[in-house]
């Protein structure tokens, strides 16, 4: 489905993106897995193998972003798979510098990566946000992650209008098991979403999936793929 197409994940040195990125090497693609870790990234390129290399990026610097692209060049799918530190406190309790350093991480990193990867993706290429449930439904102390999660479904809809032919889609995870599984994890979400129909968490892969989808499917732009088990039902 992807040979001979190459692909960038941001954020793909662990989690969702680098079950993006594994995804993507197997169906024949080239891969850029892009970062702010280093060490991460090439630790996730020797497990990797096959056609990838890495680039390290702080999507907060404009100017850091601008020349991430002129050196990836000319490319056909990117996926922003960030996934910052994000406040779970009560709205009122939030530290509002940690609320705006999380804000500025995810939806305006996003929003920098789209704007800047426009002239380099080619003409039938794609743009795969990510946002999360609690756009779709919000939980106790999760107003931030809320925002930040519709903005960013917001954000995507409206640049699929004004940079077609390029497709913008996003991908809504919903709770999702960390690469090594934390301890208690299970449980936490069991009380912030009791109405948890499959009773698990998701797997990485199982959320890389949705982004190969929409990578492949060229009639798909403007739209936003739930993957939460149900959990907002």
């Amino acid at each position: 489905m992807l040979k001979n197409s190459k692909v960038v994940v941001v954020g793909g040195s662990s989690g969702i993106g680098f079950a993006v990125a594994r995804q993507a090497l197997a169906a024949g693609a080239e891969v850029v897995i892009a970062s702010r870790s280093p060490d991460k990234l090439h630790t996730a390129a020797q497990q990797l193998g096959g056609r990838v290399s890495v680039q390290q990026i702080d999507v907060s610097d404009e100017q850091a972003v601008i020349e991430f692209f002129a050196c990836v060049g000319p490319f056909d799918h990117l996926a922003a798979t960030i996934k910052p530190q994000l406040p779970s406190g009560k709205f009122l309790d939030n530290d509002v510098a940690a609320v705006c350093a999380a804000f500025d991480a995810k939806f305006w990193g996003q929003y920098r990566l789209a704007k800047h990867a426009v002239r380099h993706l080619r003409p039938h290429g794609s743009i795969v946000l990510t946002s999360g449930v609690a756009a779709q439904r919000s939980y106790p102390g999760y107003s931030i992650v809320s925002a930040m999660n519709a903005a960013t479904e917001a954000l995507a809809r409206a640049i699929a209008i004004e940079i077609a032919p390029i497709r913008v889609n996003t991908v809504c995870p919903g709770f999702v098991d960390a690469d090594t599984p934390i301890a208690g994890r299970a449980d936490y979400v069991r009380k912030l979403a009791p109405n948890l129909p499959l009773n698990r968490l998701g797997a990485a892969d199982e959320i890389a999936e949705a982004y190969l989808y929409l990578f492949g499917n060229t009639y798909s732009t403007g739209s936003v793929i739930v993957v939460d088990g149900g959990v907002t039902c």
